[in-house]
């Protein structure tokens, strides 16, 4: 596999920082720079008490401690199913808060609210190094605009409510816009996305960002009744944990009960969502359709319960075969779709179905025995603005069926065939004249003869393969003998 292949698969954000790219280095170290001597100019020339006189504050280690609180609690373990790190981050307006009430030199929260989750959850060193540099540099952007607009406010005295709502929807646009900007840019230039693809959901970005806008309740709090704020506290891990309910709730109803991964239903929604955004960002959408073969064979040998075994530890495989921005989903039966990440190129989307074959290669334990499934693999890519979701599953359907017509002849001991919609023939595929076998007739063709007594019309229970050359034929596909005495069971269509 090239290297190529293999940097696609890996997570860049869980990398070395060494091996990530040179660009991103770059970004990261300016980052921090810039880190230092903002908060340099804060500390020297931003109006306000320092932090020495806002921590005897009243309410400041209260507010404080409700911040860390909510960076924290997200990272225990029952929380960090629903991964809130992404979506609402409460710790945003509380982080506001303390620059409406104890002024600029409190933007130092920012940087702690940064270090504290990436820390909890043991992210890589730079990880946490860029996290707390990117929200350390929101913080100084809201310090530095709250000592410009507020000019020689003192900070003695309590804001006018009338100014802390104009103020907190300036400096919530701000940090939110920041936010987006700085950690967009972080992940391009890691090679994590790519502008489109982020900007994308920008509706859901906005809702998130105006959760910052409630920020003028705890500052009221903490500046005239701080001995309330610790009911804050009640209040955010109910709102955190419903939002964690809420999620595995919505993950659930949009899971396959039996494998886990996404169900159909989901799989459209990505799709059609994906195939949208082409609209504006026009990158290649490309789907996978993954079928299992012999699966049939598994179901009848060893019943229903050893194919649902055989489904779920496929869907495990699967998983691992591809990347976490890939959509895994079980469309129906004993077939799967994989929607892959925006932007995928052709050459990754073969190096994709060649890691899935080897992964679902591998023998899978049913009950005290091994057995062995494998897939075929049918692909279609849209490249084109104005996609349909529906057609672009015709498509790969269409391939799909392409590759099972097309693949040689596998060699089996035994076979479960249907002979009522199948016929017996040399590996050329033509048939000797008048030698078809149709549905319901038991005359043996070359040297295949049935085994016991038959009567005419009937089907044998089993043929005695005697030339190995010759394979039975279903829908397409066929089977070749693997022996010279090969046992071959029949079964009419049911």
């Amino acid at each position: 596999m090239s290297d190529q292949v293999v940097t696609e698969q890996v997570n860049r954000m869980v990398l070395p920082l060494r091996q990530t790219p040179r660009a991103f280095r770059w970004w990261l170290a300016g980052c921090v720079l810039v880190l230092i001597g903002s908060y340099t100019a804060l500390w020297r020339w931003a109006p306000g008490p320092d932090l020495g006189a806002i921590v005897r504050q009243p309410g400041a280690l209260v507010l404080f401690a409700l911040i860390l609180l909510a960076d924290l609690y997200p990272t225990l373990p029952w929380m960090r199913r629903s991964n809130p790190f992404d979506d609402y981050i409460l710790s945003t307006p509380l982080s506001i808060a303390a620059l409406l009430v104890f002024g600029p030199h409190a933007a130092v929260v920012f940087i702690v609210a940064g270090a504290a989750m990436t820390l909890a959850l043991r992210m890589k060193w730079w990880r946490v190094l860029l996290n707390t540099a990117l929200w350390g540099l929101q913080g100084a952007a809201a310090a530095g605009l709250l000592a410009l607009i507020t000019g020689p406010f003192e900070w003695d005295s309590p804001m006018p409510s009338g100014a802390m709502l104009v103020i907190t929807v300036v400096l919530a646009v701000v940090v939110e816009s920041l936010n987006v900007l700085l950690v967009m840019t972080s992940h391009v230039l890691i090679g994590a996305t790519v502008w489109g693809a982020y900007l994308a959901d920008w509706r859901s970005q906005i809702a998130i960002g105006a959760l910052s806008l409630t920020a003028p309740i705890p500052a009221v709090l903490a500046q005239e009744q701080p001995a309330l704020l610790p009911l804050l506290a009640l209040a955010m891990v109910a709102a955190q944990y419903g939002m964690s309910a809420v999620s595995s709730r919505t993950a659930l109803a949009g899971s396959d009960p039996l494998t886990s991964v996404a169900n159909r239903a989901t799989l459209l929604a990505r799709l059609t969502d994906r195939l949208g955004q082409q609209r504006r960002s026009p990158e290649p959408v490309t789907m996978l359709l993954v079928d299992l073969d012999r699966f049939k064979q598994v179901n009848d040998e060893y019943g229903h319960l050893a194919g649902d075994r055989v489904l779920v530890e496929v869907a495990r495989r699967l998983e691992e075969a591809t990347r976490s921005a890939d959509v895994v989903a079980r469309f129906g039966g004993d077939e799967f779709a994989i929607l892959l990440a925006t932007g995928v190129s052709a050459r990754t989307a073969e190096a994709v179905a060649d890691r899935i074959r080897a992964a679902v290669a591998r023998p899978i334990q049913v009950q005290d025995r091994m057995v062995r499934v494998g897939v075929s693999i049918g692909s279609a890519v849209a490249t084109e603005r104005g996609s349909d979701a529906m057609d672009l599953i015709a498509r790969a359907d269409a391939a799909l069926y392409v590759v099972k017509g097309s693949r040689p002849s596998e060699p089996l001991a035994s076979a479960v065939a249907a002979v009522g919609t199948g016929e017996l023939a040399p590996p050329g595929g033509a048939l000797p004249p008048g030698d078809a076998l149709p549905p319901g007739d038991a005359r043996p063709v070359g040297d295949a003869r049935p085994v016991g007594n038959a009567a005419a019309g009937s089907l044998p229970t089993s043929w005695t393969w005697e030339q190995p050359s010759w394979s039975l034929t279903r829908a397409a596909t066929a089977w070749r003998a693997g022996g010279a005495t090969t046992v071959i069971r029949v079964r009419p269509d049911s």
